[in-house]
This record gives structure tokens, sequence and C-alpha cells, in this order.
């Protein structure tokens, strides 16, 4: 079809489309109108369209009210339909079932641990005995006394015009001392005094085994809203190794630990954990080393 034709067949649309026509319907036998009816091609075209809405509509209300849509694919029958409302329900108890069972497997296991969430102390509209808010102070002290510990220990450090860290030979000769790798995976951050990360952290896949650096005993396993679970060991020579943002704990106070002993996973429990990760520190006479310095390679 050419342009001509386009053209053409146009310009016959345009005039026929406002002329009148008549439909009559006839009786043959004794020639009488029987019906008559005025159309124009614009009027048989308005009628045609509100004809074809008005079956698509009537269509759509027969299958949503009726049982005619069983018969047209992708509805499901009503026997069917309430089956899986069932079937909905069921899961659904299910899954606050195994959530109850979680929680309560969780506090078990603190309980074992000896761990007292803060959380709960401040649960609202809960009775909260005199112990735990005594032990809450506590705790609140201590974190005190360790943070006015740590800006003392900078202020010692910048006096001593040091820039990263104070090596452990300034204090001890130790020239075969070394530790294990605390777990496998890629340092992210480095040691820095300047900006209070007194250690190292190690990245790696959620539940990645995490390991004793040296012999030693337990004296710490906590839990704190910000890094997740806390352990704390005493090494020898008054060395102490920290593992923070764990996931779970293997060990717990006073237990004896032996070099490349699994203590606990890695994890991201912390408010500021999004990637699973170990947050590893060595403290030597309340200083803090660079723990890559101390490395077996």
């Amino acid at each position: 079809m050419n342009l001509q034709n386009v053209k053409l067949f146009w310009k016959k649309l345009r005039k026929y489309w406002t002329l009148p026509f008549r439909l009559i319907i006839r009786n043959e036998t004794n020639l009488h109108d029987s019906f008559s009816f005025r159309l124009s091609p614009r009027r048989i075209l308005v009628i045609g369209t509100l004809f074809s809405l008005l079956i698509i509509m009537l269509t759509a209300i027969l299958i949503a009210v009726t049982p005619l849509r069983v018969y047209v694919p992708g509805y499901t029958n009503p026997v069917e339909y309430k089956l899986y409302r069932q079937i909905l329900s069921r899961l659904d108890s299910i899954e606050r079932t195994n959530a109850m069972r979680k929680m309560y497997l969780d506090n078990f296991q603190n309980v074992l641990n000896d761990i007292v969430l803060f959380e709960e102390m401040n649960a609202p509209n809960e009775e909260v005995s005199e112990k735990r808010i005594k032990d809450k102070e506590n705790a609140e002290q201590a974190f005190k006394q360790v943070n006015d510990a740590a800006e003392q220990l900078l202020i010692e450090i910048a006096d001593r015009t040091t820039k990263t860290y104070i090596p452990l030979s300034q204090y001890v000769a130790l020239p075969t001392f070394a530790f294990t790798m605390p777990a496998l995976g890629y340092i992210t951050k480095q040691f820095s005094v300047y900006n209070k990360h007194f250690g190292i952290d190690i990245e790696n896949e959620k539940g990645t085994l995490i390991t004793a650096i040296a012999d030693g005993v337990v004296i710490g396993a906590e839990s704190s809203e910000k890094e997740g679970y806390i352990l704390v060991i005493q090494h020898s020579g008054n060395i102490i190794s920290q593992y923070r943002n764990l996931d779970l704990l293997l060990k717990k106070v006073s237990d004896k630990v032996k070099s490349g002993d699994p203590i606990a996973t890695m994890g991201n429990k912390g408010k500021e954990s999004e990637k699973p990760y170990l947050h590893f520190e060595i403290w030597y006479n309340g200083t803090p080393l660079n723990p890559v310095e101390y490395f077996l390679r």
C-alpha cells in the first residue's frame, strides 16, 4: 500500500464519517417497515466500543462471583483455596513456634555462659529485680573506668611521641615470641592507636571458626549490644587476648584453652556490624599491641 492509496482511504473515511445511513427491517409480505434505525460510521464505532466494554465487564463479574471461575485456567477451586489457607495458617504457627524455641535456646545458652543481656534490663513494662539494676550500674561503672584508662593511655602515648603503638620489646625481650592467627580471612582494618582502634579486623564468612592464639584461661565471656559476644583470655606473661563481634561462644569463664583450640565462631550480632568479622586485640601490661607484628609467618 503506497502513500497515495493511504491518502485516498483517509479522504473517503472523512467523507463518510458522519454520513447518515438507516438500518431498516421490512416485512416482505406487506412491505411494512417493522424497524428502522439511523446509523453513521461514527455512531457504529461508539456503539460497538460500548457494547464490547459491557460484555467484558459482565464476563469479569460472572467469573468473579460465580463458580464458573473454576473452569478458567489459573483460578483455584474453593476446596483448594480453603486447603491453601489452612496450610498457610499452620506454617505461620510453625514459624512462631520455631522463633520461640530459638529464643529459649539462646536464653538457655546465655544462662550457661553467665551472660546477662542489657536489653532485658531495659525491657518496657517489666519488673526488674534490684540485683539486675545493681549489676547494670556496676557494668556501666566498669565500662567508664575502662574508657578513662584508655584515654589516659592515649595521653601517655602522645607524650612519648609514639605514632602507632608501643612494641613489646620495650618492656621485655622476647625474640622468639609469636602467636598463631585467631581466624582465617582478610584484614580489613589495621591497628591504630591514633584512631582508637586497638586491634585488627579479620573479615570472613559467618560461622568461621575462631581459635585461641596461645595457651591460657578464659577470664571473660559477655555480650555487648554494640559488639556482639566478647571473649577474653589471659595468657602467661601478663598478656591478654580479646575476641569481639562473635556469633557463638564455645568456651566459658575459667575454661583452660590450648593454642589452636576452637573458642567461638565469627558473626555480626553487633549494632555496628554490617558484615561478619572478628575484632582481635592483644594487650600487655595494659598496653595495646599490634597483633600483626606477633603472628607466626
